[in-house]
């Protein structure tokens, strides 16, 4: 299996598993518009803010790009048995796990090493916020 598909598969069995074990959902973003209606609110508003980044960016310091690398990486092991639980709660197999994580840690500890692999590193990071507001009459 490919990397993407591999990371699509997880990503998705890991929602699947959210959604089954902790009755959340994450992707909420474009609902809420709806949701605040049927809530009875009027006027309502929504703004989209959303921050997308390369490492390959020469406007990003090289030294917050390692910095920001080192944190992802502390981050992904702080999560690693959360994220496994979701994951197999959405259907996905210990192996295809554990395929996912070796290839993660190992793609970000390459960039981590190799100045000139993370400057040429084409993935794109995107973080969204979602602002929606309305008025409820009384």
């Amino acid at each position: 299996m490919s990397t993407l598909k591999l990371v699509e598969k997880m990503y998705d069995a890991w929602l699947d598993g959210i959604r089954k074990l902790d009755k959340k959902e994450f992707i909420i973003g474009e609902r809420l518009p709806g949701i605040c209606q049927a809530a009875g609110l009027s006027d309502i508003k929504a703004e989209v803010q959303a921050d997308g980044w390369l490492y390959s960016d020469p406007r990003r310091r090289l030294a917050d790009v390692k910095q920001e690398l080192r944190i992802n990486i502390l981050q992904f092991k702080t999560r690693y048995k959360t994220d496994r639980k979701y994951a197999i709660a959405g259907g996905m197999t210990n192996a295809r796990i554990n395929a996912y994580n070796r290839q993660t840690l190992a793609k970000m500890r390459a960039l981590l090493s190799n100045t000139k692999k993370l400057r040429s590193d084409p993935t794109m990071y995107a973080a969204s916020l979602f602002l929606v507001s309305g008025t409820k009459t009384v």
